[in-house]
Formats: structure tokens, sequence, C-alpha cells
């Protein structure tokens, strides 16, 4: 099999280079390499050509349409997506490469840690790290950051879906639909890129927020996963966004109270028990991540998963109004 690595990128000048220099240096080589810019207004272009690099422009379209034209331009049998801040492993391409048995549509793998030095990252990276660990090898669900898919598979099920602009949810929705076409995806636990987590919190939040957003949209698509999640986020990670709105409706609904001089008390055990239940979830994964790293403020994690839920909540709100009141496709 051939194998045609596809790197979309937006003003990603800063990172690309330590991308690509790692794509270029690996055991198993890929037969090509491409970039697609999606309308940088900065030096990636410049980037790509220094090294050699085919390098594709269009107009900004958003990830999901950058890997289609990638895979329009490419020709290898299989495609080999990351992300421009992402740096792969040497030994990267080889262990995906490795997973591809008979009946096998998609190969994914996971992070490392590439900036450990921040305390936020370091405890998102061990969330995510946590979460890898519990995966088998057969999985239903593939991070667009570190994935490979069979052409025919991928072209099977039409790739990923352009009216996921942001970059958000149009692996999951990809992996859904390979997944219910009878296709099986493998996790390869040692097929590697080290990635750039956030490093402050209120950019974290805002891209929860993001996350809410497009959840709504890859839920009205697949309906069945509400009810069942995926093997990386189960029905406890979908209900605590919904509960945590619910917590912040009630304390709305203990002020209301107060000012019309009505018992704030009913509002305020709701909310209580409703941020006590939001918080519980989080809990088992604050203990592991403690357990993993050895580091104590790991269990500060349970208090930023409410936060988290929270950001996602809203996000739940406006992608509610964005794509059920108001019915828009993107």
């Amino acid at each position: 099999m051939t194998f045609s690595v596809i790197i979309p990128a937006y003003n990603a000048e800063t990172t690309l280079g330590a991308c690509l220099d790692a794509c270029l240096a690996q055991t198993r080589p890929a037969d090509e390499v491409m970039v697609v810019d999606d309308g940088s207004a900065d030096g990636t272009a410049r980037i790509a050509a220094a090294r050699g690099v085919h390098c594709i422009r269009q107009h900004n379209s958003g990830p999901a349409a950058a890997r289609n034209c990638g895979a329009r331009e490419t020709r290898g049998d299989v495609l080999v997506f990351t992300d421009a801040d992402c740096v792969p492993a040497r030994t990267w391409l080889e262990e995906l490469a490795a997973g591809f048995d008979e009946g096998v549509g998609a190969v994914g793998g996971t992070y490392a840690l590439g900036n450990p030095e921040s305390w936020l990252a370091r405890m998102v990276h061990a969330e995510i790290a946590e979460r890898h660990a519990s995966l088998g090898d057969e999985v239903d669900f593939l991070g667009s950051f570190n994935v490979a898919y069979r052409r025919e598979a991928f072209d099977r099920v039409g790739g990923f879906d352009e009216s996921f602009r942001a970059a958000s949810a149009e692996d999951n929705d990809l992996a859904y639909r390979l997944d219910d076409a009878g296709y099986a995806l493998r996790f390869r636990h040692k097929a590697c890129v080290a990635h750039i987590h956030p490093t402050r919190l209120g950019a974290y939040l805002v891209a929860q927020m993001r996350h809410g957003i497009w959840r709504v949209k890859l839920y009205r698509k697949h309906p069945g996963r509400v009810r069942r999640g995926d093997r990386y986020a189960g029905l406890g990670d979908l209900a605590a966004a919904p509960l945590a709105l619910l917590c912040v409706a009630w304390v709305g609904a203990a002020g209301a109270c107060a000012v019309l001089g009505w018992s704030v008390w009913p509002a305020v055990t709701a909310a209580m028990a409703l941020g006590g239940v939001v918080t519980g979830l989080h809990v088992p994964m604050a203990v592991a991540m403690v357990r993993r790293t050895g580091e104590a403020r790991m269990g500060l994690f349970a208090a930023m998963g409410v936060l988290r839920a929270l950001a996602r909540g809203v996000g739940l709100a406006g992608g509610c109004w964005r794509f059920v009141i108001r019915g828009g496709g993107a």
C-alpha cells in the first residue's frame, strides 16, 4: 500500500516546520506529503516550499474541506492526516501502517505532550492519556490529529462532511459513518504525535464552548450516539454539559425568587444537587489522573471539569439555536 500524508494548515507558520520535519524523517517514509493551506495570511505556504513539500492553497473553508482537498489531490491507497501543530514520532507512520489488516477502514493513534512546562497543558494531556489508555485495539472513534484512512473506505462514505466548518466533531462524524458502514477502526497505542495543548484557561474554555456548539450538529446527524456515546466519551461525558446548564438555570431561579420575595431554598437545593452531580461525574477521572501522573494537583480536574461542562453547556445552547431553532447547516 502507498501512503499519502496530508496536513491541513491555517496560519501555521510557527508550528508547521517541526511537523513537516518529523513527517519527512519517518522510519517508514511516506509516498507523498502534502500541505493544504486553508487561506492563511502568514508564511505557511513558504514553510512548506522551503522543505520541498507540495502545498495547495484554497480559500478559507475549514479543516474538513482542507482534508478533502488533500484527499482529491493525492494518490495514496491510504490517506494519513495529522495537524500542523503536531510533531509525529519517527515510527508514527510505521505504526499506523501495521494496523491495516483486511477489513480495517481506519487506524489512529495517540498524543504525546509537547509543552510539559505548562500545568494546564499537563492536566489536559493527562485526561486524554487516561482515556486513550483505556481503549482497546478496536474503537468507534478516531481523532483526525493522528489517523489514517483506507482510501476506498474514505471515498465510500463520502470523506469529511464539509458543513462542519470548525475543527470540532468532523472527525467524530466520519468515524461514526465508517463504523456504521461496517469498517473496523483500530487504535494503535504506539502511533504517537506530540501536541501543544492549551496553556490559558480562558482559551481552553472557549474551545470547549465551540465543542458544545458542534456537538449539537453531530448528534442531530447521529441521534443514536446520544444514547450510547462512543468508546472515548461515554454517557457521563454527554450528560455533564446539560446538567451544568441546568445548575446555572436553578441559580438564576434562586435569584428571581429572592427578588420576588419567595423562598429561595428549593432552587438553591436543586442547584447544589446538580452541581454535586456534575462534580461527581469528574471525580473518577481526577483520581485516575492523580494516580497516572503522581501530581496531587491533578485532583483539581474535578473542579475544572465543572467549568468545562458549563462552557460546553453554553455551547450546546448556542448550537441548539444555530442548528435546531434556526435550522442552519453550518
